[in-house]
Parts: C-alpha cells; sequence; structure tokens
C-alpha cells in the first residue's frame, strides 16, 4: 500500500517554494504532487522517495503535515486506462475520493495515484483483474 503526505498551507506566495526547498536540502526527491486550492488555504498531496524522511523533515519545520494510505496502481499509457479503473470501482461501488497520476513511461506505463475509504479492498479488487500495484510508495 502507498503513502502520500498531505500538508495544509496557507494559499500564499512563497508556500510551495518552502516546502520544495525543505525537500532538496534534505535530499529528498518528489515522484508525484498535486495542489488543491480551496480559497484561503490549500493542500499539497505528495509522494516522494523517502516519505518518512519527509514527513519528519516538514514536521520540523512546523508545516501541518499528515499520511493517507493510497493504492498505487499501474495503468498503460494510452486511451481508456483509467476509465478502465473508475468503471471497476464503481462496479466495486467504491468511491474514488481523490486521484492523480503521473506518466511512468510515454507511450508505456503511468501510474495513477487513488484515495479511498478501504484501499486494501481496492488493491484486491486490482490484483484480481491482473493489475500491479506499486507498493514502494
Amino acid at each position: 500500500m502507498g503513502r502520500q503526505l498531505s500538508i495544509f498551507v496557507e494559499n500564499k506566495p512563497g508556500k510551495v517554494n518552502r516546502i520544495t526547498g525543505i525537500l532538496e536540502k534534505s535530499g529528498i526527491n518528489m515522484k508525484a504532487m498535486t495542489i488543491a486550492d480551496s480559497g484561503t488555504f490549500g493542500i499539497i498531496k505528495l509522494i516522494t522517495d523517502n516519505n518518512k524522511k519527509a514527513f519528519d523533515v516538514l514536521k520540523k519545520d512546523n508545516l501541518l503535515v499528515s499520511y493517507q494510505e493510497v493504492v498505487v496502481v499501474e495503468i498503460p499509457d494510452r486511451v481508456g486506462a483509467f476509465h478502465r479503473i473508475a468503471r471497476i470501482l464503481e462496479d466495486g461501488k467504491i468511491n474514488m475520493e481523490d486521484a492523480y497520476g503521473f506518466i511512468m513511461e510515454e507511450g508505456k506505463r503511468a501510474a495513477l495515484i487513488l484515495k479511498v475509504a478501504d484501499p486494501g479492498k481496492v488493491e484486491k479488487i486490482l490484483k484480481k483483474k491482473r493489475y500491479k500495484i506499486i507498493e514502494d510508495f
């Protein structure tokens, strides 16, 4: 099961720079990131090559950071790949609370990060459908 970090920040210039600077200084590589705006505040969600260390250094710098379990599934980089996952989840009556993705190998592989109520259940369903779950995030 994958884990992502969520950082609650004020929606002001320089906040992203502060976070990316802390990670760079600590030698932490970002693998995936998304920013959600909710007016005065925002949530930065990210996955790094060392989430534990990232959590510790961000917390030490007085940022409001938390972990969430997520499902990271490899899908083909082609039309309809995400749709197939969405259909599987709908068939299982599973709500996708949040999702984002990135290309791992253009034209070949992509990663889809899913926030769902029961990540273990979703992993089992996707594995049964022969999807590869990426565990090292």
